[in-house]
């Protein structure tokens, strides 16, 4: 095997990692992946204040953007309704897409992220608990408890993880096996938990992951994956040992705004980094991009499938993720073949 068919490439920490038919990403390619995301999240935006309750035709939404006197209704639509929401979409998207962005930096490991390490379902197990007391969602108790849960999910992972108690597998296949069979133990718990509850609606969509509730604290999820993208970007270096708590808070903050949505946090990244490399400040900047975008996108898709109501997002993400899922655990089957030759 020549150097050509095995790029090896040093982490941050030191670490060698070993990949298969890579060669160092392209400037080329890097601005080209941006600018598709850039194109992506415009698009997306574009769509998303088209499409709602109340028709609105892409004349009229260019009359309300850039005309000097659009039509009081339209503006008030546009401005005051979808407009925010599509930015909740964009905020929520680059949340999880950082959040599996620092995770899979962290652990050098292209399976990890927010699902698939237990945060997300645990953080889910510490909502439904706080819908079972009847707490108030919009306090900051209640999202005290979804990062408990978070901590509690990625513990038992992490844990499972190191034992290798499942010989013969890689450690990327070997961390998708454990947090699959954990991340269905802890949903299995929290639709038990639900059970136990009298309002199953309001459940449903508080858990359901159908887009940020009304009331819940949009700013605060902001200024936090503001901050930690912020810091990362400044100082990727110096802040690597805090990756894995800045995780569990972003995770707790999205499970705690919208319930659980699933594959952004794992298609996002891996795509990101082989597109971009270990460049922490670059794939900050194109996991907000492709995360947001690609977010609006799939809630776009889903409130036209079944209008007005809707349909929840991990559904129509499941599309794309299921596909993209079963070609990177092809690709690292591939990837290990080639490293034992």
């Amino acid at each position: 095997m020549n150097e050509q068919e095995i790029h090896r490439s040093e982490c941050e920490d030191g670490t060698i990692v070993a990949e298969p038919n890579a060669v160092p990403p392209r400037p080329q390619r890097i601005i080209l992946t941006l600018v598709a995301g850039l194109a992506l999240l415009i698009f997306s935006l574009f769509l998303s204040l088209t499409t709602g309750i109340f028709p609105i035709s892409y004349a009229e939404l260019w009359e309300v953007l850039f005309s000097a006197n659009p039509d009081p209704i339209l503006k008030e639509v546009v401005y005051q309704t979808r407009l925010p929401f599509a930015l909740d979409m964009l905020l929520l998207g680059g949340c999880l897409a950082v959040s599996g962005t620092l995770l899979q930096l962290r652990t050098a490991n292209r399976f990890a992220s927010p699902t698939l390490t237990g945060l997300m379902p645990g953080a889910m197990v510490g909502l439904c608990v706080v819908l079972l007391l009847g707490m108030n969602l919009d306090s900051f108790g209640s999202m005290a408890l979804c990062i408990a849960g978070a901590v509690f999910g990625g513990f038992i992972v992490f844990t499972l993880n190191k034992i290798h108690f499942i010989r013969g597998r890689s450690a990327e296949v070997h961390l998708f096996m454990i947090g699959f069979i954990i991340d269905v133990a802890l949903r299995s718990i929290s639709g038990y938990i639900v059970l136990l509850g009298e309002n199953q609606q309001e459940w449903a969509i508080s858990v359901g992951g159908w887009g940020i509730r009304e009331g819940s604290f949009t700013f605060w999820l902001a200024l936090v994956t503001l901050l930690v993208a912020g810091s990362v970007f400044a100082f990727p270096k110096l802040l690597r040992p805090l990756y894995i708590p800045f995780v569990i808070v972003l995770t707790a903050a999205t499970v705690w705004a919208c319930g659980t949505i699933g594959y952004i946090g794992l298609i996002v990244p891996y795509f990101m980094r082989c597109m971009i490399g270990n460049r922490p400040r670059l794939l900050m900047l194109g996991s907000i991009l492709w995360g947001g975008g690609l977010l609006m996108l799939a809630k776009v898709i889903s409130a036209r499938i079944n209008e007005p109501v809707g349909i929840p997002l991990t559904p129509v993400l499941a599309c794309i993720g299921i596909p993209f899922l079963i070609f990177m655990v092809w690709r690292e089957w591939k990837r290990s073949s080639l490293l034992e030759k």
